[in-house]
């Protein structure tokens, strides 16, 4: 269960909340986690990184397909978020310190909307440094047909 304590209402569902909590099945363990929340990117923003920004930038350095952009995807997280390094029976392997989507424990944490923009402008600025000039999005795309 999830309760959104927030303006002229926080009472009120505050109150529910404590009120859900002492009706738990007491014979069980349960964990109650509270956290501020906070806008995460949208289904849009992600859709521009990936329709918008990743093709022009994978077919100017030469890759294609679902799977390479998924591979540049993950070298712009090592780039912007570090990495990772562990061995799998010998071999160094590297994968990104946390990813758009997972914080740095693998647990689902989607970054905010502004942190988004953030890495976006990274991955703009990594490819103008190779020479290769991304599109601006479309602001008023969600207006047309």
């Amino acid at each position: 269960m999830k309760f959104q304590l927030s303006g002229n209402l926080f009472e009120q569902v505050q109150g529910n909340a404590i009120q859900y909590i002492y009706g738990l099945d007491k014979s069980r363990q349960w964990t109650v986690e509270i956290k501020q929340a906070r806008n995460t990117r949208s289904l849009a923003q992600n859709n521009t990184l990936f329709g918008v920004l990743y093709p022009p930038l994978m077919e100017f350095i030469g890759l294609r397909g679902r799977r390479e952009a998924e591979e540049l995807h993950e070298y712009f997280c090592i780039e912007y978020f570090g990495a990772h390094e562990y061995e799998i029976m010998g071999r160094r392997k590297v994968r990104p310190r946390r990813t758009t989507t997972t914080n740095e424990d693998g647990k689902r944490e989607v970054l905010s909307t502004a942190q988004f923009m953030d890495f976006c402008e990274f991955v703009y600025q990594r490819a103008a440094e190779q020479g290769c000039i991304l599109p601006e999005p479309d602001p008023m795309h969600h207006l047309k047909e």
